[in-house]
């Protein structure tokens, strides 16, 4: 006994075009329509951070300061340069925290064309101190231009 779908096939009971994925509903309207409303975001479409450090030194010039030097190297899908604008609303920045957690400051970070972005500030900007740069952790977040955040890329702070 054959088996129902070839029996069909071959009295020509089963449609013969091939499956194009299309979807089709009863109205005969044809589409492929995604219904999924929610915002979630591709991680492919992500800006990255690479690599990042930060690193404090000490000033010896005429008025003597100690200051950090906090740089990250991204990329993003649509290129780096996309990582060179930013607005009001979204802006790179590295967040200081302790090892413990407490958050200290929040630092912009400015990114050229080709993805490498720096930033400094004074140990006495927010206490930041040198003399202990390891207890520091910092945490780089880059956007591209269509507002996609990076995930965060930490590191220990340094002395330079």
């Amino acid at each position: 006994m054959l088996p129902l779908a070839l029996f069909l096939a071959l009295a020509g009971c089963l449609p013969t075009d091939i499956d194009t994925g299309d979807k089709h509903d009863d109205t005969g309207a044809e589409g492929d329509a995604d219904t999924d409303t929610d915002a979630d975001t591709d991680l492919g479409d992500l800006p990255v951070v690479e690599d990042a450090d930060a690193y404090c030194l000490f000033n010896d010039s005429s008025t003597q300061y100690y200051y950090w030097i906090v740089q990250c190297t991204a990329d993003d899908p649509q290129g780096a340069d996309t990582l060179a604008e930013f607005s009001d609303e979204w802006k790179h920045a590295v967040t200081v925290r302790t090892t413990e957690g407490s958050e200290i400051a929040s630092y912009e970070l400015i990114c050229d064309g080709d993805g490498d972005c720096t930033g400094t500030f004074y140990q006495d900007d927010h206490g930041v101190s040198c003399a202990s740069a390891s207890s520091y952790i910092f945490a780089f977040v880059v956007y591209d231009q269509d507002g996609n955040a990076s995930e965060a890329f930490e590191v220990v702070g340094r002395e330079g």
